[in-house]
């Protein structure tokens, strides 16, 4: 082992003519190449040279932090909140509709239609339901709402003769008799005895005055057992008709 070269750092003994310690990379003096290393404790011929200092070993660089995820957390938070305010909103604008207000409606009235319009947000094609909510509106005289609503419980429901017949007189009061006329054919076409219809046909042509077509529609309407209720509004008509007719002869009454 005379010939190799004791790293004074570590002690590992290094190949002859090694510049620097295979373990530690500790530099070796070039003097002492070939010549044993001095055994611990015994005292140098001459002075002794200072150690080479260790050289340190390399630092790993810092990895830069990530950035800031500051932005990140803002948008997130911005869209959290901007889910929770579409929420609201959808949830404001579903209680608006079961609580809108119905102009002319008493306080039993609204609070029908309330519940009735909350029942509609869970099924739209109820039919019963949603018929309720357009008589509502119907017997308040909001025409165009109550439209709406006839429409569409026809539309779910074409048998619905009555419904077709006051989704026509909304029409009418709303100076629309063209499309009322074509409504109230079209529930005939449901029921051909319907009296309602034919009461409504009776006025159509009264307004246009075409008094025999009135008359005729308003005779059929008595014969189509009418409401108790109807019974006097028709022999008024056909007696207004028969006058502007200049006929002095009272109508029939009744029918079979």
């Amino acid at each position: 082992m005379s010939d190799t070269i004791r790293c004074p750092d570590c002690g590992h003994d290094n190949a002859p003519g090694a510049t620097g310690c295979a373990q530690c990379n500790f530099p070796l003096a070039p003097e002492a190449h070939g010549k044993p290393a001095a055994p611990p404790g015994a005292s140098a011929a001459g002075p002794r040279a200072p150690a080479i200092p260790r050289p340190t070993r390399p630092i790993r660089p810092r990895r830069p932090r990530p950035q800031s995820n500051q932005a990140l957390t803002l948008w997130l938070a911005f869209g959290a909140l901007a889910a929770l305010t579409v929420i609201f909103v959808a949830i404001q604008a579903n209680v608006e509709r079961a609580q809108q207000p119905v102009e002319g409606a008493s306080v039993l009235d609204q609070r029908e239609a309330d519940s009735l319009r909350a029942v509609l947000e869970k099924d739209s094609t109820d039919v019963e339901t949603r018929i309720r909510l357009a008589d509502i509106l119907y017997n308040t005289a909001n025409w165009p709402d109550a439209i709406v609503q006839y429409r569409s419980a026809v539309h779910h429901d074409s048998t619905r003769a009555t419904a077709i017949v006051d989704l026509g007189v909304c029409y009418f009061n709303l100076s629309d008799a063209e499309q009322a006329e074509r409504l109230f054919m079209l529930a005939l076409t449901r029921d051909p005895h319907q009296p309602v219809a034919l009461f409504n046909l009776g006025i159509v042509h009264e307004q246009r005055s075409d008094w025999d077509e009135a008359l005729k529609y308003f005779h059929r309407a008595l014969q189509s057992d009418p409401p108790e209720d109807m019974r006097k509004p028709l022999m008024d008509a056909m007696e207004r008709i028969m006058k502007r007719q200049g006929k002095s002869a009272p109508p029939l009454g009744g029918g079979g």
